[in-house]
């Protein structure tokens, strides 16, 4: 079972209420820098894979206008989605290297499931979408690739 909600069953209440967060604003609009809920942060302003220092898993990824990496993104009918985010450090062979990369790579082990921005306007006034919640399904010559969750938390 695959669904959204029996994923995150065995995470701590601060990482399911996060990503239940992600999941439950799926398709909203946010201006300006990226939200918070109490006070923590649910992205990176350094980087693009956000790894919380207290977790070993990846919690977000956050694609950017003015990247160098060439993410893909489909969005099918039904509100799922299919993610091509390349890995932090442009040559794969240093994949390892990234601690943000290792964490996207336990969430594939572990079945984890992370969230997803996309910058739709660039700075001085940015505006990101919250495309949803997705599970990293496998990592291929750089890229992850994340599958999402539709609104009602099926994948």
């Amino acid at each position: 079972m695959n669904t959204f909600y029996f994923l995150i069953n065995n995470l701590d209440k601060e990482h399911k209420q996060k990503l239940i967060w992600f999941l439950n604003n799926k398709g909203k609009k946010i201006e300006g820098w990226l939200p918070t809920i109490n006070g923590q942060n649910l992205a990176s302003k350094a980087k693009g894979i956000y790894k919380p220092k207290d977790n070993q898993y990846a919690l977000s990824v956050r694609s950017s206008l003015s990247s160098h990496y060439e993410d893909k993104l489909t969005r099918n009918d039904n509100g799922k989605f299919l993610f091509h985010y390349f890995q932090e450090n442009l040559n794969p062979k240093e994949r390892d290297l990234e601690y943000t990369n290792v964490a996207m790579k336990e969430c594939i082990k572990d079945n984890i499931p992370i969230g997803v921005f996309v910058q739709i306007k660039a700075k001085p006034n940015p505006i990101y979408e919250i495309i949803g919640a997705g599970i990293v399904k496998s990592w291929d010559q750089g890229f992850f690739t994340i599958k999402g969750f539709d609104k009602n938390g099926e994948i």
